[in-house]
């Protein structure tokens, strides 16, 4: 009977031994993934830096950029995909590259609005991108030929979108030393709409 009670004790730490072991293998990748920073979240912020365009070498002719960020997809984690792009327009000189007029700058929208458009390249019509079109010196979806003019007003009034080109915020970086990029606030606005109303988290909210 001793004997049959050592090896029912034995088999039983055994197995626990066994379980132990397997709960350690399986937890040590879960508990890197958490403890990993890239995992951890950061400080909100809404301003990301704008990729593929330099404030120097703007001209007259609009330029495209892409909006980065870190975006979860179930398990895979993407630490640098693109969230959106937008078209930059200059529309007046640029201010002093010194840190307080940048600081100063920033908080002007009237100062801001003078020197670059920024646009969503998402047309308000029904969502297909738009490209720059030579015809009107402006741009144009091609998907039902809605035409904006530079400024993201329609071009005519038989334009398919009830409202213009969904303007962004957004600041010069104060971060970079020559002050030559931007941040953008990337938002997504509903289609078929006459006023900009934000898509996101289940929400919206008119601008």
């Amino acid at each position: 009977m001793a004997h049959d009670t050592n090896r029912r004790s034995f088999l039983g730490f055994a197995i626990f031994g066994i379980g132990a072991i397997f709960s350690a293998i399986l937890g040590f990748p879960v508990a890197c993934y958490f403890v990993d920073p890239r995992h951890r979240k950061g400080a909100a912020s809404t301003l990301k830096v704008l990729h593929g365009v330099k404030l120097n070498e703007l001209g007259a002719v609009p330029v495209q950029g892409v909006v980065r960020d870190t975006r979860v997809d179930g398990w895979n984690l993407y630490p640098n995909d693109v969230i959106g792009r937008v078209w930059v327009v200059k529309v007046g000189p640029a201010p002093d590259p010194t840190p307080a007029r940048i600081a100063i700058f920033n908080q002007d929208a009237v100062l801001k609005s003078q020197y670059l458009k920024v646009f969503t390249t998402i047309c308000p019509h029904l969502g297909c991108s738009v490209n720059l079109n030579a015809a009107n010196n402006g741009f144009a979806c091609p998907c039902h030929s809605a035409t904006f003019n530079l400024d993201g007003a329609r071009a005519n009034d038989a334009n398919p979108a009830k409202r213009t080109m969904d303007e962004l915020e957004w600041e010069i970086d104060a971060e970079d030393p020559s002050f030559s990029r931007i941040k953008v606030k990337f938002q997504s606005f509903q289609a078929l709409e006459a006023s900009k109303i934000v898509v996101g988290a289940g929400t919206a909210a008119k601008v």
